[in-house]
């Protein structure tokens, strides 16, 4: 294979954006979803659903972690997706929280273990800062995630100082803003309007 031809079959990643699904993806575990992609290679992509409120608080599930949440009682968990329901993930602004969080961004972290929050002095949390906590993620297979963006069933969208877009949501957008207005802000972000998406292609531009 000559040097050009390996090239032009790279993929391009699209860690680091949102992923909107169109109206017409009927599966319940994506129907409406915001997706933001963590990992995407030949390999396959890993994504967490941000749009999808569950019924139990955080509170209540940090207290059976033997922690205890400071913040709004009235927070809830998040479900992120249909692969293994009971693994969590907390993003959060707080650099210094935990050492072990992955920074992938200015005042976006990801916090995948409880190692450090649960240490002498550091089971209390949440009287300062901002966080989103999620149960479960969603994959794809190799070649999976890029069939269905060509076939027109997400939409893209840039979240900014993530990726090097200018357009797009924000970091504060992504904890400020409530769960059931996602789908629709995100889509505007980008100057689509939501009651138009209608049989939209994807963006052969995109993924290469």
């Amino acid at each position: 294979m000559s040097e050009g031809s390996a090239r032009d079959s790279e993929i391009v990643t699209i860690a680091g954006h949102l992923l909107c699904a169109v109206p017409q993806l009927l599966d319940p575990n994506f129907h409406r979803s915001i997706v933001f992609m963590l990992e995407h290679s030949e390999e396959g992509a890993l994504g967490i659903v941000l749009n999808d409120p569950m019924p139990t608080s955080v509170a209540d599930v940090t207290r059976g972690l033997g922690l205890q949440w400071l913040g709004d009682p009235d927070d809830l968990m998040r479900h992120g997706g249909p692969v293994e329901p009971a693994r969590g993930w907390i993003f959060n602004d707080q650099n210094d929280w935990d050492p072990d969080a992955e920074t992938i961004a200015p005042g976006l972290n990801l916090t995948t273990s409880l190692v450090h929050l649960k240490a002498p002095g550091g089971p209390r949390f949440g009287d300062g800062g901002r966080f989103i906590f999620v149960l479960g993620y969603a994959g794809w297979g190799a070649a999976q995630l890029e069939a269905e963006i060509a076939t027109g069933s997400w939409v893209l969208v840039p979240i900014q100082g993530v990726s090097d877009d200018k357009a797009g949501v924000t970091i504060d957008w992504l904890f400020e803003t409530d769960p059931v207005l996602m789908w629709d802000q995100a889509l505007r972000a980008i100057g689509i309007d939501p009651s138009r998406l209608v049989g939209m292609q994807g963006r052969a531009s995109v993924l290469q």
